[in-house]
């Protein structure tokens, strides 16, 4: 389960690199602007997550590090096994 979150997490991060190099220009895309689009719907997506969930969070810690992590990773880090195991171990 561990990898499979890992794996979550990176594909993410691969996305938004893809995202974050077509916007500055680094790679060319063949269609820049359906992938805004997705990068826009994807970062509401992980807003609404974030708006959900942020009273669970704040007992994690430092809530600026957890909005981040959710809007960077999405479920893949609200639903990990370590970030469940610390929000049951808050309440």
């Amino acid at each position: 389960m561990r990898m499979a979150f890992l794996l979550g997490k990176l594909v993410t991060l691969a996305f938004w690199l893809v995202v974050l190099a077509s916007l500055i220009g680094l790679i060319e895309v063949p269609d820049p602007q359906r992938l805004n689009w997705i990068a826009l719907a994807v970062l509401a997506i992980h807003l609404i997550e974030w708006l959900l969930m942020r009273a669970q969070l704040s007992k994690l810690g430092d809530p600026l590090q957890q909005f981040l992590l959710v809007m960077l990773f999405g479920v893949f880090h609200l639903k990990a096994p370590a970030t469940r195991k610390a929000l049951f171990q808050a309440l």
